[in-house]
């Protein structure tokens, strides 16, 4: 737990944390406000009688009700985006540090000095790593929930399960990270891991697009897509997606009878939230990567 507390005290003070934390919490502070103002501005208009109507051959207008819920849906959306976009930032953040200063600074030769085995160096680097990525992210979540509460709520499980998602992905990246930079320069290996995961992002969203029908009926594409599929790490996804997407068709088909069938056929090109499977995929991944930090650091000489 030395090695730990040591970890998380040294990240603290590297400022591109706090400053990832800060832009993130500016930026959905004021995507909320935003949105609030965009809210309650065009209820104002609604109240004074200028929503307006539809063409005789168009769809009804909107509600002043439905335009919130929009708009609810909308902000719950960028929320996913900003959460998961620096969830990988405060990864790639952590991942090139964690390791690698103590390596290149020397620090890793008094640590190895005293008794501390490299299994407990290693713990205690991926113990901090995770809780640093779990704080961060989690009070970037908290303040996220705060601002649907302007909207009315309603959305807080979808995005909850979304923020744990996050969490999840930005922790594969980060061990493979870590795992890279006692082998390459930090920031050589947070190139490598990106495009690394670009790469795995682009088999994962063709394996879906196989499993929706979109590819064709070719064999050879089909075996070699699901072996690339179960090699690279699957990015967790939640039902937040899809959820939003339905709502926001029947939003604007609430006329339509079929709306339920209609929005499922929409929605179909979206992933669904991950399988059982692909959890137990997860965890396995991260404890190869977690092996394989424990590799490295123990194959370092210093």
């Amino acid at each position: 737990m030395a090695v730990a507390r040591y970890t998380l005290l040294e990240l603290t003070r590297r400022r591109i944390l706090l400053v990832f934390f800060i832009i993130g919490a500016a930026g959905i502070a004021l995507l909320g406000i935003l949105l609030k103002v965009f809210s309650s501005s065009i209820s104002g208009t609604f109240q004074n009688g200028g929503g307006g109507g539809g063409g005789p051959n168009g769809p009804p207008p909107l509600t002043p009700a439905q335009l919130n819920q929009l708009l609810e849906l909308t902000f719950v959306q960028n929320l996913i985006g900003v959460l998961g976009l620096f969830a990988l930032l405060i990864a790639y953040a952590i991942g090139m540090t964690a390791i690698y200063h103590d390596l290149e600074s020397g620090s890793a030769v008094s640590i190895f000095s005293k008794p501390v085995s490299r299994v407990a160096f290693t713990i205690g680097k991926l113990a901090a790593a995770v809780a640093a990525i779990i704080v961060i992210v989690g009070l970037l979540g908290i303040e996220a929930r705060l601002f649907i509460l302007l909207f009315g709520g309603g959305l807080e499980q979808a995005l909850t399960l979304e923020i744990l998602a996050s969490v999840a992905n930005a922790v594969t990246l980060m061990l493979l990270v870590l795992a890279l930079t006692t082998w390459m320069n930090n920031i050589v290996a947070a190139v490598v891991a990106f495009i690394y995961n670009g790469a795995a992002g682009i088999v994962v969203a063709l394996h879906n697009q196989m499993e929706n029908g979109f590819l064709g009926d070719n064999q050879i594409v089909h075996t070699g897509l699901t072996i690339l599929y179960w090699i690279v790490p699957h990015s967790l996804v939640s039902d937040a997606p899809r959820e939003i997407a339905r709502q926001e068709f029947a939003i604007f088909n609430a006329g339509n009878v079929n709306v339920g069938e209609s929005a499922s056929q929409a929605v179909s090109g979206i992933p669904g939230p991950s399988s059982v499977g692909d959890i137990v995929w997860w965890a396995f991944v991260i404890v190869v990567f977690a092996s394989l930090v424990y590799v490295a650091v123990r194959r370092r000489q210093v």
